[in-house]
């Protein structure tokens, strides 16, 4: 019998791709998530599906490859003709949002947009719970006050027919 394979499965051209991509990304500093989202694109896959190809398969083939671009990216950071720096923030513990990999370096502006964007989902989820919070009370309020309003025969018969429900339970718990 032969061997079945995947109509979507790796090829050699895609790990090429992806390994460029993640490699380039190396070279100019830039996020291996950045590197995964733009192979993404390119090979119409997920970020995820390039990110775990990457860490699974390709990576350990590229060993040398990232040590140069990672030299590489330190010896053009050092160069006295760059005039632009980049801070370099590293997130050891604590990961900010889910699409930040703990222990991934990240430019220091990339952090803090990140943080904003966090920060607006943060208060656009506040704003939402408390309108809903307004719009409950009020609610409450009105029940409250229809409660008030309601005559004394209304509120007898209410509280009679509670009653009743509690002896029908009672009485079917005995009979158990």
């Amino acid at each position: 019998m032969g061997e079945k394979k995947r109509e979507d499965s790796w090829n050699d051209e895609h790990d090429l791709l992806l390994a460029e991509v993640v490699l380039s990304h190396i070279r100019s500093g830039s996020t291996q998530l950045s590197a995964f989202e733009e192979a993404a694109a390119k090979i119409n896959r997920t970020a995820a599906a390039c990110g775990f190809r990457w860490n699974k398969d390709i990576r350990k083939k590229y060993e040398n490859e990232i040590h140069s671009a990672k030299q590489n990216r330190l010896s053009s950071k050092q160069k006295p003709a760059q005039k632009e720096t980049k801070q370099v923030v590293t997130i050891s513990s604590v990961s900010l949002s889910t699409d930040i990999p703990v222990e991934q370096s990240i430019s220091y502006n990339e952090a803090l947009q990140k943080i904003i964007r966090i920060a607006n989902d943060q208060m656009q989820k506040y704003d939402e719970l408390l309108q809903e919070n307004i719009r409950l009370r009020e609610e409450n309020n009105e029940l409250i006050l229809q409660k008030q309003q309601a005559s004394p025969e209304v509120l007898a018969q209410e509280d009679l027919d509670a009653f009743l429900q509690i002896m029908k339970r009672a009485k079917s718990l005995t009979h158990v």
